[in-house]
């Protein structure tokens, strides 16, 4: 095989693995929020009841673990970018799928300010991305 695909090859690949682990970021950070959320309204399992108390319930539970994945996944995301080019695409994605959660997972209204302030979120994860040759 020629030197130059096998070499596109290899980027490709290699981009195809770091897109999925930002998907498996994004999909572990947004439904453990979610979750944590979900079971903080729905508690069920108490920690040590006495001085210290602190009922959980296993949505909250999956939630944290799901969380810990996450950190994980940012972990390597932030091996394989720069973290000024990775950090504001990640954060304007999951912005907008924290609002998709709470919108059709928590029921939750989302106000006109709230859609404004996204839209000025998003619009500057676009520009700190520009190339300017």
């Amino acid at each position: 095989m020629n030197p130059k695909i096998k070499k596109i090859i290899m980027i490709g690949s290699t981009l195809i693995v770091i897109l999925f682990a930002v998907f498996i970021y994004l999909c572990c950070s947004v439904g453990g929020l979610t979750l944590v959320k979900v079971g903080a309204e729905h508690n069920n399992f108490a920690l040590n009841p006495g001085f210290f108390n602190l009922s959980l319930s296993y949505a909250t539970l999956i939630g944290l673990c799901l969380y810990v994945v996450s950190f994980v996944m940012w972990i390597v995301i932030v091996q394989k970018f720069n973290l000024s080019y990775i950090q504001p695409i990640t954060t304007g994605l999951s912005y907008i799928l924290i609002i998709a959660a709470s919108i059709f997972i928590l029921k939750e209204s989302i106000s006109l300010f709230q859609w404004i302030g996204l839209a000025f979120i998003l619009i500057g994860v676009v520009f700190m991305n520009l190339k300017v040759h």
